[in-house]
C-alpha cells in the first residue's frame, strides 16, 4: 500500500469508528453537578452543559437527535426554569442533533459563524439565531457567558464557552478525554493549527478552574487543559520531523510527557486517535 493510500485508510477508519461510536451511544446519563449553578450530562452524543441563570437555563450542546425530551427531563431535576439559550460548540450532529427538539421562538441559539453556516445546511437543525467571529458576551453579572474562538482545530468553528461566575469552561470536542481529537478536515479542522488554537485559549482565558470536555466523564482542571495543549504541540512537531505517522507516534510513545495521551491503557483507543491525528497532519503537510 503506498503512503497516500495508507494515510487515507487510517483517516477513514477513524471517521468510521467515530460515527459508529456516536450511533451506539445510550440515553443520556443522569445530570451531575459541576458547580453551584452548572451541571453536566454525559452520553447520547457529546456532553451537554447546563447553566441555570436568573431568567432561564442555558445549554451548551444538545447531543444526538431524539434526545431533546431526555435532556429536558434531566434539566427539570435541578430547576423548573425554561431553556432560553443554546450555545453550540461546533456543528457535528452529536452536539447539535436535538437543537430543533428544544429550540423554539423563545430560545436563542448561538454558535461561531463557521459553525452557523454548516448548521444552516443540516436537516432538522437549522441556523443559529446569532453568530460571532472572535468573541461574544451573553448576559451580565452572575449570568454572564463569554464565548471565544481562537482558530481551527477539531473544526474551524470550535467555540470555548466560559461561565466566569462559576469558573467553568465547556470546550467541546477540541478538548476531549485527554486524547487527540478527531480532525474533521471537511469542516475546516487542522491538526497543525490545533496546538496554536489551544495555546491561545490557554493564554487568553483567565479565571477557569473546571473544564468540561466534549465527551469525557471527568471534569478537568486548568492545568490538565494546559498539558493537553502542550501534547498537541509535540504531536504537530513530531509530524514535521518524522517520515511517517507511525514514526511520529513512536516519538510520542517514547516521551514521558506525552506517553499518557497516546496510551490505550490510560484511555482505550488513544493510540489510534493519535495516529489518526498524525495522518491528518501529514496530509496537511503534503498539501503545502
Amino acid at each position: 500500500m503506498n503512503r497516500p493510500v495508507a494515510l487515507a485508510a487510517i483517516v477513514l477508519a477513524g471517521l468510521t469508528a467515530a460515527g459508529l461510536s456516536a450511533q451506539g451511544q445510550p440515553a443520556p446519563a443522569e445530570i451531575e453537578p459541576v458547580s453551584d449553578r452548572v451541571w453536566k450530562m454525559y452520553g447520547a452524543g457529546g456532553n451537554t452543559t447546563v447553566f441555570v441563570r436568573e431568567d432561564g437555563v442555558a445549554l451548551v450542546d444538545t447531543k444526538l437527535a431524539s434526545n431533546g425530551a431526555a435532556i429536558l427531563a434531566e434539566v427539570r431535576k435541578v430547576t423548573d426554569k425554561p431553556v432560553t439559550l443554546i450555545v453550540n460548540t461546533h456543528s457535528h450532529g452529536d452536539h447539535v442533533g436535538s437543537n430543533g427538539e428544544i429550540a423554539g421562538a423563545a430560545v436563542e441559539v448561538v454558535a461561531h459563524a463557521n459553525t452557523g453556516r454548516r448548521m444552516q445546511a443540516m436537516r432538522n437543525v437549522g441556523p443559529p439565531t446569532h453568530t460571532f467571529d472572535d468573541r461574544l458576551t451573553l448576559g451580565d453579572g452572575a449570568d454572564r457567558i463569554e464565548l471565544y474562538w481562537f482558530g481551527a482545530g477539531h473544526t474551524d468553528g470550535d467555540a470555548f464557552v466560559v461561565i466566569p461566575a462559576e469558573r467553568v469552561m465547556a470546550a467541546g470536542d477540541v478538548f476531549q478525554m485527554l486524547a487527540m481529537p478527531r480532525i474533521d478536515r471537511g469542516a475546516g479542522g487542522s491538526a497543525l493549527a490545533l496546538p496554536e488554537t489551544l495555546a491561545k485559549a490557554h493564554a487568553g482565558i483567565a479565571g477557569v478552574d473546571k473544564v468540561i470536555d466534549g465527551h469525557g466523564t471527568t471534569i478537568h482542571d486548568w492545568a490538565a487543559f494546559g498539558a493537553y495543549a502542550a501534547f498537541t504541540r509535540v504531536l504537530a512537531d513530531a509530524a514535521h520531523r518524522a517520515d511517517t505517522p507511525e514514526a511520529a507516534l513512536a516519538t510520542l510513545e517514547g516521551d514521558a510527557a506525552t506517553r499518557r495521551f497516546v496510551d490505550d491503557a490510560v484511555l482505550p483507543g488513544a493510540r489510534t486517535r493519535a495516529l489518526n491525528g498524525l495522518a491528518a497532519a501529514f496530509e496537511e503537510l503534503r498539501e503545502r
